[in-house]
């Protein structure tokens, strides 16, 4: 198995990472480069890189008050070719987001069939239609972690 490696989260990765093809449908006509700065500065976030330094995925939460966050995450096709991609990312919800009792994330269900695959895969549950909330007016499913005990249920 290659050893994938967790770095911090810098800008660039989020403007240099190879987009799979639904990524850049999203980014048509938006202000990326301030969304990869913000980034930054909303919530924990990290970049998962292979041995010769090439990004496999980006990953963060967007913190919106203490125990709830929004998750973000951008994949390059490498993450198809690594397997445990899922394995790596199960891992930072379990360490690196350990401090939110819910987590969330918006999914386009035409463009990013992949996307609900792997949050379903990390133990997300869908709870409702977000109609007109995409960047370009489509609708979204809201995907929920929502972890019992720590002031939930």
């Amino acid at each position: 198995m290659t050893r994938l490696i967790v770095r911090e989260y810098q800008p660039e990765d989020f403007l240099n990472i190879k987009l799979m093809d639904y990524e850049l449908h999203c980014r048509e006509g938006q202000p990326v480069e301030k969304w990869a700065a913000l980034k930054k500065t909303l919530g924990p976030a990290a970049t998962v890189v292979d041995p010769a330094g090439e990004i496999v995925f980006c990953c963060g939460v967007h913190d919106m008050w203490p125990g709830v966050g929004e998750i973000w995450a951008v994949f390059s096709p490498l993450a198809q070719k690594y397997a445990h991609t899922w394995i790596v990312a199960k891992t930072l919800l379990a360490v690196g987001f350990k401090d939110y009792r819910r987590l969330q994330a918006a999914l386009d269900p035409a463009d990013c069939p992949e996307a609900i695959r792997f949050d379903e895969r990390l133990g997300f549950q869908p709870e409702g239609v977000l109609r007109c909330y995409g960047p370009h007016g489509e609708d979204r499913i809201m995907y929920a972690l929502v972890r019992e005990g720590k002031d939930g249920n």
